[in-house]
């Protein structure tokens, strides 16, 4: 096999790429079919998991059902979820919750001791389940943490980061790693690899994410061989704080659920003339009104009130806004919170089947650096952790059959694609073009200028094209994909071509050495 310097080998049944929900879940749901390893780029509670306040939105309350749940899903998709996905994804989440709290994962309760269920933006029900107020992710991160560390059949390698999947572009075989302090070489090797390294809405200059959510995951498996999917369906968070020192915090969706009001710079409710349900309709819808309002004013921002609500109420219920925006000089009681709105999520990633296989022989992915099909254009609030649930334990269930019927090590000692030190280069100006150029409205003139100013930022560090680092490539995949679908869909708003085409019901795919791959639903 190729030879990495100063390299260290470690085996294990399950290499897991990731340390969020998804991967936490995936690694205890493992431990059950032999030993794993868990890859961690920060420390464990650093994901964007942690950061995830909204909750996790599950169909258990008398008045739901899974196919009230579906419908909403299907709804805010826009025409292009895989409806498979949604199905599985809304019908295991009532298995999805047994499963945290089976874990000690304690859900927030009414006074009546009954879980206390909010509402969210498209849903027609109040079916989101919250852990510590706004703290959700935070929560269940902590309560997985714990079960992962007293687990003997798991090793965690922290502040340790993939830098290339061993692959022989047909199958993968596990990942090279190094250590950020030591600089220390791994070789991780298993028969059968996770991804679950989150998205890339880091990569903007304005985000709601962790500076650890660029994208890597979805360079390495492309450069690895497999497929990609919908990357221009980047979800912007209509409601991130927007203050003049540049902080930026989000503010949960929550509390529009609870009845908070959007103004704009001439302090009017604009909501209800844009949709039906007003605060609470879809993120897209919700995002492009932020958007126009802002043009239409020539301002930065607009105002979400809670003023109207109860003061006590508020600080009890949203502690760490409360806490935060007071940090910010801004009592969410007795002011309005400035926001605007910030990329949050990537719907789009590395193309998997419905048990979270990608086209790649032995490598797996869920969670948001996966794209399994069921969020569709538009992904409805709150499905997040849950599709990290749902798809981490199908994947394990997956990979565990997939030892019984492969040699591993009979095709492990095959030539590997290994690292090459191009993959590393980091442009701190990309964020920058992203936001200006392939932000909430995207335009074919201002595609066409961030793919040549991507282009010259390469030139700059005199590297060609086919030698871009991992932030690039995913940035170049997000263009090119916008570029492609001349249509308005969910997230992706064209200026020139404003409106919805049933001819683009179709999905975008890339795949390395081949042309883009258009995939009807």
């Amino acid at each position: 096999m190729a030879f990495v310097k100063n390299s260290t080998s470690i085996e294990s049944d399950f290499l897991i790429l990731g340390s969020g929900l998804a991967g936490l879940f995936a690694a205890l749901c493992a431990s059950r079919h032999g030993t794993v390893t868990v890859l961690s780029k920060s420390g464990l509670p650093e994901s964007s998991s942690s950061w995830a306040q909204g909750g996790i939105a599950a169909a258990i309350a008398a008045d739901d059902s899974p196919a009230l749940h579906l419908e909403d899903t299907l709804r805010a998709g826009r025409g292009l979820c895989n409806r498979q996905a949604v199905e599985i994804l809304t019908q295991e989440a009532p298995l999805a919750i047994q499963s945290l709290q089976s874990l000690g994962v304690v859900f927030d309760q009414n006074a009546a001791g009954e879980i206390d269920f909010g509402r969210e933006g498209g849903h027609s029900r109040r079916r989101v389940l919250h852990s510590g107020g706004s703290a959700t992710g935070e929560s269940f991160i902590s309560v997985l943490i714990r079960r992962v560390r007293e687990n003997p059949q798991i090793q965690v390698l922290e502040n340790t980061g993939a830098v290339d999947l061993m692959s022989d572009s047909t199958r993968c075989f596990g990942t090279i790693a190094t250590h950020a302090e030591t600089k220390k070489n791994l070789l991780l090797r298993s028969p059968r690899t996770i991804l679950a390294t989150g998205g890339a809405a880091g990569l903007f200059e304005r985000t709601t994410n962790p500076p650890t959510s660029t994208g890597e995951g979805i360079a390495l498996a492309y450069r690895a061989g497999a497929e990609v999917m919908d990357m221009e369906f980047m979800q912007f968070h209509p409601t991130a704080l927007h203050i003049k020192n540049g902080k930026t915090f989000l503010i949960s969706e929550a509390i529009r659920g609870e009845g908070a009001y959007l103004l704009n710079a001439k302090g009017c409710r604009f909501m209800p003339d844009y949709h039906e349900l007003a605060e609470l309709a879809p993120r897209d819808i919700v995002a492009s009104a932020i958007y126009k309002e802002m043009t239409t004013a020539g301002s930065d921002c607009v105002y979400l009130s809670l003023l109207h609500l109860d003061a006590n109420f508020i600080r009890r219920r949203f502690t760490n806004i409360y806490e935060s925006c007071l940090a910010q000089g801004i009592d969410i009681t007795s002011q309005p919170i400035p926001v605007a709105p910030a990329a949050h999520y990537m719907i789009g990633g590395v193309r998997t089947d419905l048990q979270a296989k990608t086209s790649l022989e032995g490598l797996w992915a869920c969670g948001e650096v996966a794209c399994t099909g069921a969020h569709g254009a538009n992904r409805l609030a709150s499905n997040s952790l849950l599709e990290c649930l749902v798809f981490a334990r199908r994947a394990v269930e997956s990979a565990s059959e997939y030892l019984l019927k492969q040699d591993f090590t009979a095709s492990s000692d095959q030539p590997l694609n290994i690292l090459n030190e191009s993959h590393l280069i980091h442009t701190p100006d990309l964020g920058k073009l992203l936001n200006e150029y392939v932000g909430i409205v995207r335009s074919h003139s201002g595609l066409i200028e961030a793919r040549q100013r991507l282009l010259a930022i390469m030139k700059a560090n005199h590297k060609s094209s086919s030698e871009m680092g991992n932030h690039q490539l995913v940035a170049s995949m997000m263009i090119e994909a916008a570029l492609l679908r001349q249509e308005s869909r969910g997230v992706h708003l064209r200026s020139d071509f404003p409106a919805e085409n049933p001819d683009w019901q179709k999905h975008i795919a890339f795949q390395k050495g081949k042309e883009p791959r258009f995939l009807c639903i």
